[in-house]
């Protein structure tokens, strides 16, 4: 191996300390993660979003994918979505770190449901999303500042069949019995205007009896 020449060693120390230099100088900064934009709203507009989750009817086919989730708990769910609630498509999706667990379950996923593998399709696009990151300088006068990276996004959509025969939005749990026991007071009211209604009549009927009085001419007495 050929010994490195006195040139090539003060060029490469020269350019190690122009390296440090500049990270001395270089103001210390911190960076923050802003949370980056979600594809899909995480309740739907039509669905109170300070009620429970179970009353949830809308939307339960979308599914945002991370990391904190265990892939068991993601199938049970997506096997949940597709067998007890009726939906015909379901729409995953993943950015970031999170991408390779999405890819595990849409391929673990269709073996596992009870439809024959001829009726699963499954689409895959990819994508990148803008997200911000704050930027925090030491200095407290100087002030804070924003810088905008790109993210990977991959969206996966699996469908059943025609993938269009999703149930619609059913009522709230408990307004049934509500509707009934609305139906039962407004009965019972208009049982009670009708009782009031012919109470009233009959009230009126005996007035008018009372006020038809006949009085004959045998009976009046003369006035001395």
């Amino acid at each position: 191996m050929d010994a490195e020449s006195p040139v090539q060693s003060a060029s490469r120390k020269r350019k190690r300390e122009e390296v440090e230099d500049s990270n001395e100088k270089a103001p210390r900064r911190k960076i923050r993660k802003l949370v980056p934009p979600r594809p899909f709203p995480t309740v739907p507009a039509s669905v109170s979003a300070t009620g429970p989750r179970s009353a949830h009817t809308e939307g339960k086919n979308y599914i945002c994918i991370t990391r904190r989730t265990e892939l068991g708990a993601y199938l049970t769910r997506c096997k949940d979505v597709l067998i007890k609630d009726g939906y015909k498509s379901l729409h995953l999706s993943a950015m970031g770190a999170a991408i390779p667990h999405l890819m595990q379950l849409a391929l673990s996923l269709p073996p596992i449901l009870p439809f024959p593998q001829d009726e699963i399709h499954t689409e895959i696009l990819t994508g990148t999303v803008e997200v911000q990151d704050e930027v925090i300088p030491d200095d407290e006068d100087e002030d804070i500042s924003y810088r905008t990276r790109g993210k990977s996004t991959v969206s996966v959509t699996i469908k059943v069949g025609d993938g269009v025969d999703e149930p619609v939005a059913g009522p709230v749990r408990g307004s049934g019995r509500k509707n009934k026991l609305n139906h039962g007071a407004s009965s019972g009211g208009q049982t009670n205007a009708k009782r009031k209604q012919g109470g009233q009549s009959g009230d009126k009927g005996s007035v008018q009896v009372t006020e038809q009085i006949v009085i004959r001419e045998d009976e009046l007495d003369d006035e001395t």
